[in-house]
C-alpha cells in the first residue's frame, strides 16, 4: 500500500449486517468470497468450510479442533494459516484463520473478526458504508 488516503471498499447491508468481499490465497490458490460479514464483535476470522473446500482447505492429520462459542451456540473448528486475506489493498500474510460449518441461516462465506481489522489498521465508515484501507 501506497501513501495517501489509501483505498475503500463497499459495505453491503444484508439482514441488517454489514457484509464486504475478499479475496483469500491457500497453499497459491486464490478465491474470491463475497458474503464475508464485517464484524468487530468477532476476535477472530473464521471461514466456511464450504467456500473454502474449492481452493482445497480441508481438515488434515496434525490439525487441531477447537470449540468456539458465540451467539449461534458452540461450533467445533480448525486453524489454517492462508498465504494471504485481503480485503481491497489491505493484505496480510501468513494470516491464520479458523475453518467451521458456519450454519447460520443465512448465505455467508466467512467473519472477517476484530484481529484481521485490527491487524490492517482498517477505518470502518458507517455512514458512507465504506471499510477504508489507510496507507
Amino acid at each position: 500500500m501506497g501513501g495517501g488516503t489509501g483505498t475503500q471498499m463497499n459495505i453491503d447491508i444484508r439482514h441488517g449486517f454489514p457484509f464486504i468481499e475478499v479475496t483469500i490465497c491457500y497453499r497459491g490458490e486464490e478465491l474470491h468470497l463475497k458474503n464475508v460479514l464485517l464484524d468487530t464483535g468477532s476476535a477472530g476470522t473464521i471461514f466456511s468450510a464450504d467456500a473454502v473446500d474449492s481452493v482445497g482447505v480441508r481438515v488434515e492429520p496434525g490439525d487441531f479442533l477447537n470449540k468456539i462459542r458465540g451467539v449461534g451456540g458452540v461450533e467445533v473448528v480448525y486453524s489454517k494459516h492462508f498465504d494471504f486475506v485481503k480485503i481491497g489493498e489491505a493484505e496480510l500474510s501468513a494470516f491464520e484463520v479458523e475453518i467451521g460449518d458456519m450454519n447460520y441461516g443465512m448465505e455467508i462465506d466467512g467473519i472477517l473478526g476484530f484481529d484481521f481489522i485490527y491487524s490492517a489498521g482498517l477505518v470502518i465508515d458507517s455512514k458512507e458504508l465504506a471499510v477504508l484501507a489507510k496507507g
